[in-house]
């Protein structure tokens, strides 16, 4: 690896946009050859069409420039040379409804039944999915079997993996986010492509009351970490009751 172009490794937290930030933007910028996309489930088995680099000789993973998917946070230490970190965050509300009906559209979800049983509130008070604190459950590694003491101790941990990463990404904001993304790492935008893949909420959803208390509730700490991420962006902070 080049001093000058360290490898970049995208952490892709579940409904933040990551699919159309890796297929559409990301891969299009390196070879097929240098480039990797993984996706870990929390026994670290590969899924779908993610691949288990960490077999492969040190030579062939050396030479890799882009690492996109699901995987542990701190999954660089497999490889050798320099590497970066970088992510995207979404509104915490706006996520976990995504999450929701992103398992009623998938029957190959685990959680595909119980989304369609459950009303919203019930899903998220059931914890299915990742409806509930998922950034930062992801971030801290708790979704690879990390145990904190308390909640607060997992937050403390997402926010210092967080400080540790080069780049922070705001899926509210994402053009302003790639271009900053892409000036940051000489990478071109094909612009061409601007469809976000993950819009499973559906046109027009609204959240009740009583829907947003639960959401609040249930994700006290990525509202946190949200927040924190915003300020380090230099963005507003998130439009109470955000729904997206």
């Amino acid at each position: 690896m080049s001093r000058a172009k360290p490898r970049i490794i995208f952490y892709h937290l579940p409904r933040t946009a990551g699919s159309a930030l890796t297929y559409d933007f990301l891969f299009p910028n390196f070879p097929l050859w240098r480039r990797i996309h993984v996706n870990y489930d929390s026994q670290m088995t590969a899924l779908h069409r993610g691949k288990d680099p960490r077999s492969w000789p040190w030579w062939r993973r050396r030479w890799i420039q882009l690492i996109a998917g699901h995987m542990p946070f701190g999954f660089a230490q497999d490889f050798p040379g320099r590497s970066e970190s970088i992510t995207f965050v979404r509104d915490p509300i706006a996520r976990a409804v995504s999450d929701y009906h992103f398992c009623r559209k998938h029957p190959a979800n685990p959680a595909f039944a119980s989304a369609h049983k459950l009303s919203l509130i019930e899903f998220a008070e059931a914890d299915f999915s990742y409806v509930r604190n998922g950034q930062v459950r992801w971030l801290s590694n708790a979704t690879y079997g990390a145990r904190f003491a308390n909640d607060e101790a997992m937050l403390e941990q997402a926010l210092k993996n967080l400080a540790q990463m080069s780049f922070v990404g705001i899926t509210e904001q994402f053009d302003a986010s790639l271009e900053r993304l892409c000036a940051r790492y000489g990478l071109a935008t094909h612009s061409g492509h601007r469809q976000h893949k993950n819009a499973f909420t559906p046109r027009g959803n609204s959240l009740s009351e009583e829907e947003l208390s639960v959401l609040r509730r249930h994700n006290s700490l990525d509202l946190v970490f949200y927040e924190h991420c915003l300020e380090r962006f230099g963005a507003p902070g998130r439009a109470a009751g955000a729904s997206g």
